[in-house]
């Protein structure tokens, strides 16, 4: 087997029949320096990979993963593909894509929205159904009183039968879409944040992970008024305020929520 590598990408090539992962480690740790969101390993000249081959990607996700940052195997023919996907655990743990544009795109997804969302902070969800603006505005309000940071974290839904890190093309756009459209709307209000994006099995799951993560100090989520009747943004509330581990600031936006009256809870306290 040879391997070489180009920008965030190991390659691989030739045959791959006994796990290399030691062999290959270091090579793949250099370019986690230099790209800490990720890298891949493009298996496009493979050529022959056994079963104990396979292991090899196995043992890249368990050191890649511990370190922080994801790994995405791509661009490998039909029957490497094959043995691997015959080998237990591989199609559960390794992130798989077709091609190596969409693997990039996958990491820089996470990777454009990855500023650190500093400990203590007030958190900003944007979701469907989120007013971003009164939101924000209600943040950018606790954020004077209790000089406390802000921060804006989106969520990239990945099922369960596929690994955490497995590209998501068109959820990780649009997740890309929201957290530049909230960044925006907080730079027009002069309010510095950090924004984030969060790879989850579930957004009410994955948000009470992130209060926890990131030691909020207080979430702040404000409805528009069409969706006050969903079940889901009603079961989002619900939970927060049961099972928050911080202030919960829930907002009601009347009409385009520039501005309108509306209705809160901190706390478990109505604030008019």
């Amino acid at each position: 087997m040879i391997v070489y590598t180009s920008d965030d990408t190991l390659k691989l090539s030739g045959a791959l029949v006994r796990n290399q992962w030691l062999t290959i480690k270091a090579a793949a740790m250099v370019l986690l320096k230099e790209h800490p969101e990720g890298i891949l390993i493009d298996g496009g000249e493979l050529e022959t990979v056994t079963e104990d081959g396979a292991r090899t990607f196995l043992d890249a996700v368990k050191d890649i993963q511990s370190a922080g940052a994801r790994i995405v195997v791509c661009n490998l023919p039909e029957a490497v593909l094959t043995v691997l996907k015959a080998v237990p655990g591989v199609r559960s743990q390794i992130a798989l894509s077709m091609s190596v544009a969409e693997a990039r795109d996958s990491l820089r997804s996470a990777g454009s929205c990855s500023d650190e969302v500093p400990d203590g902070a007030i958190l900003v969800p944007l979701m469907d159904g989120i007013d971003t603006a009164t939101a924000l505005r209600l943040a950018a309000t606790a954020s004077r009183e209790r000089a406390l940071p802000v921060g804006i974290v989106t969520f990239v839904v990945i099922p369960r039968q596929l690994p955490l890190g497995a590209p998501q093309p068109e959820e990780e756009a649009e997740a890309q879409r929201v957290a530049a459209e909230g960044a925006a709307v907080a730079r027009r209000m002069g309010l510095p944040c950090a924004v984030h994006l969060e790879r989850v099995r579930d957004r009410g799951d994955g948000l009470l992970a992130a209060l926890t993560q990131h030691k909020a100090r207080m979430v702040v989520v404000a409805l528009k008024t069409p969706e006050l009747e969903d079940d889901a943004r009603l079961q989002l509330t619900d939970m927060l305020l049961r099972k928050a581990p911080c202030d919960v600031l829930i907002a009601r936006a009347v009409g385009n929520g520039a501005g309108a009256p509306m209705s809160a809870t901190n706390g478990g306290r109505d604030i008019r």
